[in-house]
């Protein structure tokens, strides 16, 4: 439980570096206490994020907390300078942080693992293969950092400590609960942070995420491209691009020093080779330079993460054994970057319809209820593709009951079902970064734009058209089973403060909230807007969050 309630909480500058570990050994899960159940007052920390340097030193920067074999295990990965080897975890039962007394802490020694990058944009380090990337700037070495801990106590609260001598990095985390109320999710794409000083969009549209999910969040995903890939200008100084990726996280680590952070691999992921994997300490069912590909169990839902860079025999054949493995969950969801269906400007390209002929068959066979995808910067849904019957959509029961969606405000609103749909929703949301799309409307909030009815039919990628480059869509040419939301495809003219008061023309950042619980599963989406007049970067702020689209489903 994190208070927004602020004190003294030091933490320290994020640098660069890469790690990776290996702890072993599985002990059985311990038992849940009996004990009553005690009250964590996590603080969130001071931070004053840095959007001027890509700094390298002995400290730990881009710090990531993930799961790393299931919801009773941590990871933690980060980069510091060549000469850096140290790889610390200290821990102990505590929500003091940095607070926390650590004499008695217990210590586990990661690894670490020189990276050393060329002219070229090759990487070399030991135990991964060499491939090249672009973009980098010239012979760069970093040390990459991992370590992880398992068979954590359920329920209980826990300070650690990363890094080494050489500078220490703290935070706080609760251990997730036997049987958990409800599972919450931010669930986030495209930042594509590139120049220095447009990591603050990112930032802010985290905020307003975190602020939204309220204090029972548990976990962040990011659909990925968490960097662009493209060269850099004006006042980017970077090294090469993992650093870009490192600072994405960096700006962040007060919204995501408590919660894990789960993310898939984007397109623009292997322009600096195994960032993915050098990023996160996981426990891969199999990663490869371009992204990496995993899952796992959180209660009554099981999450899967893929890798659309490398569709192959060797992934597909490990989704169907994993999904066979948790054909008892009451919820599957899968979370990956390119999307087989969309409103979007790739939507008909060979590697979207390749997901479409290699994907979709398996999540329909499967029974996955929902498919959370990125990659176009706009935002669609489905209707839901029934299972064992891909490309066919029969009307569902819908029911209206009213719930308390926000207990902290009291706020009970009408929320309408899908009851038992039995198929499968693809869900595509807006870029969270800069690069976020252009909103055209008579005020602030755009208007829905719907493409077409409800009706029965194929695939929706083959019926329309988008251009880039315009907030329009093709004419529908067949018969679809397509509901689409969308904000328009991004621009080419990419500053953020683009926004032109005269014409009402602003930009809209996305983030949706997921929330489980045993019986429904809903993921609401909203939209951040911008002031329509900015004095600097450093007066900027997201001035308000809208609730754009829902999708609510029930299992009776």
């Amino acid at each position: 439980m994190l208070n927004n309630n602020k004190k003294a909480f030091r933490m320290p500058l994020l640098v660069m570096a890469t790690v990776c570990l290996l702890i072993t050994g599985c002990n059985k899960q311990p038992e849940s206490s009996s004990e009553k159940e005690p009250e964590y007052n996590i603080v969130r920390p001071e931070f004053t994020p840095d959007y001027d340097n890509y700094g390298v030193s002995g400290k730990p920067s881009g710090v990531n907390m993930t799961y790393y074999k299931g919801i009773y295990s941590r990871g933690f990965s980060w980069l510091t300078d060549e000469n850096t080897q140290g790889t610390e975890l200290y821990l102990v039962q505590s929500d003091k942080g940095e607070a926390a007394d650590f004499s008695g802490a217990q210590v586990i020694n990661g690894t670490s693992m020189l990276c050393t990058y060329d002219k070229s944009g090759n990487i070399t380090a030991e135990g991964l293969a060499a491939a090249k990337g672009s973009g980098n700037t010239g012979e760069v070495k970093a040390m990459s950092h991992k370590v992880h801990v398992e068979n954590l106590e359920k329920g209980k609260a826990y300070s650690y400590k990363i890094g080494s001598e050489a500078g220490y990095y703290y935070g706080a985390f609760i251990v997730e609960k036997e049987k958990a109320k409800s599972i919450t999710a931010i669930h986030v794409s495209d930042a594509q942070t590139k120049e220095l000083d447009k990591h603050y969009v990112w930032r802010n549209t985290m905020a307003k995420a975190v602020d939204t999910a309220g204090k029972d969040l548990d976990m962040i995903i990011n659909n990925g491209d968490q960097f662009d890939q493209n060269n850099s200008s004006g006042n980017d100084k970077e090294p090469f691009r993992l650093f870009r990726y490192s600072k994405a996280i960096d700006v962040i680590q007060d919204y995501k020093f408590n919660v894990a952070y789960m993310s898939s691999s984007g397109n623009h992921e292997p322009s600096s080779p195994y960032s993915h994997y050098l990023m996160s300490d996981i426990n891969y069912a199999g990663y490869d330079y371009k992204g990496a590909y995993y899952s796992y169990d959180y209660d009554y839902a099981h999450f899967v993460v893929l890798n659309t860079n490398t569709i192959n025999d060797e992934q597909i054949n490990w989704l169907k054994s994993d999904l066979d493995k948790a054909a008892n969950a009451k919820w599957k969801v899968v979370t990956m970057h390119i999307s087989p269906y969309s409103t979007g400007d790739h939507s008909n390209k060979d590697e979207n319809q390749k997901i479409v002929e290699k994907l979709t068959p398996v999540f329909s066979e499967k029974h996955v209820d929902l498919v959370l995808q990125a990659h176009d910067h706009t935002y669609n849904k489905t209707l839901p593709y029934k299972w064992d019957a891909a490309g066919y959509y029969t009307e569902d029961e819908k029911i209206s009951e009213a719930v308390n969606v926000n207990p902290e405000k009291e706020t009970v609103e009408n929320v309408q079902y899908d009851k038992n749909p039995n198929g499968t929703y693809y869900v595509t949301t807006g870029a969270a970064g800069h690069r976020c799309g252009s909103v055209e409307s008579d005020g602030i909030w755009a208007e829905v734009v719907k493409d077409g009815d409800q009706i029965k039919g194929l695939n929706p990628s083959k019926t329309f058209t988008t251009n880039k480059y315009k907030n329009a869509v093709g004419t529908l040419t067949q018969a679809n089973q397509y509901e689409s939301y969308k904000i328009s495809s991004y621009t080419s003219a990419q500053d953020y403060k683009v926004g032109d008061p005269a014409t009402g023309n602003v930009n809209a950042c996305m983030f949706g909230i997921l929330n489980i619980t045993e019986s429904t599963l809903s993921y609401h989406v909203y939209t951040t807007n911008e002031k329509k007049t900015v004095d600097s970067k450093v007066n900027y702020d997201l001035e308000s969050v809208k609730l754009f689209d829902t999708l609510d489903i029930l299992k009776a």
